[in-house]
């Protein structure tokens, strides 16, 4: 007898692709993620004989709901465990209607919601979700389906599905429930009450985690960035970031490391077992040790690996020329890196930690390197006003990026800044479907600009910064011409969505 679990990846909402991860829960644009947090999920738990393991991407394999409603009913799973975006909850919880009809038991997990208990508690009463996961998952699924195996031994003699230990109460369920409460990092709803377990350690060694099961994929071609090709993969070689950012619902979290021989065999099975041609390091923060980051890349350079292409995002002020130099070598093609406001002030009032001078720096490293410098911009943060907004598009032209992204300002609840917004009457809904940062519709205001008023600036921004000739000319390579056609492809893709006043990334 084995536990049937299906782990799935929603589909796509509205066409958008949706990342459904621990440092990104929302919609995006232009870029198709693998499941990795799934991925790790999955490769716990087949090491377990007595499970039978599946895994659905609908959003990277872009299948529709018919067509993942149709390999629920098939497999027919004693579990179904699943992630949501923080603003595609509505459209992700009708996989687990369907779940729920075939008798599994449904788990779900989202770090934002993980934070704000109110909402979550919302989740478990209304939505058909079993169980929730409160912490880090990987910490969490194995002893809880060891609990749900456990307990379907336990069942078999009443011929009934493990989901009808929700739905009555007899001893056989007393002794599920009183085996559930040992669980850390949970919660449920059972007999008009939620329950909370104590929250689960976190997992301190990640060398000991197996590599993500991406054998369960199809394939790795679906998944891309805007610069990177398929196949292409996540490679986390840290996790947490301790810093303090007032409109992060990811930060003032423990940070924690991979040993660089564990990270160095996994981008290596990935290039030998999946081909892959391209990967970013999905770190928060991947250079707060410089020496770690230097020895990570002569590793890469030492064992070939800097054949592939990479990118990550990391903070300017924990970046040196020597550093970048290196991580170029090691083939990096593009550096992400936390702009935020051109505004001295609004920096401060966000807490960021991060002088405009060490962004120049950055900048300019980036262009004597040839690297390509992608810079991620606020509009609407505390203090905003039409001059902070000019400050920040006069700061972005004196830097020139390859490429600026802007973004509403969009208070997570779990932030800092949701109180402030809140408090201050400048939310403007609570409508968690309309949270997308890369909408064109923003869900606050601030004290000296209205919504409309910041939609329109943040147009003007995109406009001043996208259609200067000197930067589109900029943007030619000589003698690259594959380069040329893809890159115009993916610029003139962004103007007319910034001329049609469409969500630009």
């Amino acid at each position: 007898m084995k536990l049937k679990i299906l782990l799935i990846n929603p589909p796509r909402v509205n066409g958008y692709p949706v990342v459904r991860e621990e440092r990104f829960e929302h919609k995006d644009i232009g870029s198709v993620y693998p499941p990795l947090s799934l991925l790790y999920m999955a490769a716990i738990l087949e090491k377990n004989p007595d499970y039978e393991i599946k895994l659905i991407d609908a959003n990277g394999f872009d299948h529709s709901f018919n067509y993942v409603h149709n390999r629920i009913v098939e497999f027919s799973p004693d579990v179904m465990i699943s992630r949501c975006g923080f603003d595609t909850q509505k459209e992700d919880f009708t996989i687990f209607s369907v779940a729920k009809d075939v008798g599994a038991i449904t788990i779900l997990r989202n770090k934002i919601i993980s934070d704000v208990p109110e909402i979550r508690d919302e989740i478990l009463k209304k939505e058909d979700v079993d169980i929730f996961i409160n912490s880090e998952p990987e910490a969490v699924i194995e002893k809880l389906i060891a609990v749900l195996y456990k307990s379907k031994k336990d069942f078999l003699a009443s011929h009934q599905p493990i989901a009808c230990l929700f739905d009555k109460y007899s001893k056989i369920e007393d002794t599920f429930f009183n085996y559930l409460k040992e669980v850390p990092g949970i919660s449920y709803y059972f007999n008009g009450h939620i329950t909370t377990t104590q929250p689960a350690k976190e997992i301190e060694d990640l060398d000991k985690l197996p590599y993500p099961a991406y054998h369960l994929l199809p394939s790795l071609k679906p998944y891309h960035t805007g610069v990177m090709q398929p196949p292409f993969a996540l490679v986390a070689t840290t996790r947490g970031c301790p810093f303090a950012c007032t409109f992060c619902a990811y930060g003032k979290s423990k940070f924690r490391e991979r040993s660089i021989d564990s990270v160095i065999d996994e981008i290596k099975w990935l290039k030998e077992k999946f081909k892959i041609k391209s990967f970013l390091f999905f770190d928060d923060t991947i250079s707060i040790k410089q020496g770690r980051v230097k020895q990570l890349c002569e590793r890469m350079i030492k064992e070939g690996l800097h054949k592939l292409n990479w990118v990550c995002c990391t903070r300017a002020n924990l970046v040196t020329f020597d550093m970048l130099k290196i991580m170029k070598k090691a083939g990096m093609k593009e550096i992400a890196i936390g702009i935020e406001t051109g505004s001295e002030q609004i920096q401060k009032n966000i807490k960021k930690g991060v002088s405009l001078d060490s962004i120049r720096q950055v900048a300019k490293w980036c262009k004597e390197l040839k690297i390509m410098f992608y810079g991620l911009a606020i509009i609407g943060l505390p203090g905003e006003t039409k001059e902070t907004i000019d400050e920040t598009v006069k700061f972005i032209k004196e830097i020139d990026p390859f490429y600026t992204q802007f973004c509403f300002a969009t208070p997570f609840p779990n932030t800092e800044i949701y109180q402030y917004y809140k408090s201050n009457g400048f939310l403007l809904t609570e409508d968690w479907s309309k949270y997308f940062p890369l909408s064109d519709q923003p869900v606050i205001r601030t004290e000296k600009l209205t919504a409309e008023e910041l939609k329109e600036l943040r147009q003007k921004a995109y406009e001043k910064i996208l259609l200067r000739p000197m930067y589109l000319l900029r943007q030619i390579r000589p003698f690259d011409w594959a380069w040329n056609i893809r890159g115009l492809v993916k610029i003139i893709g962004r103007i007319l969505r910034v001329i049609m006043k469409k969500p630009v990334r």
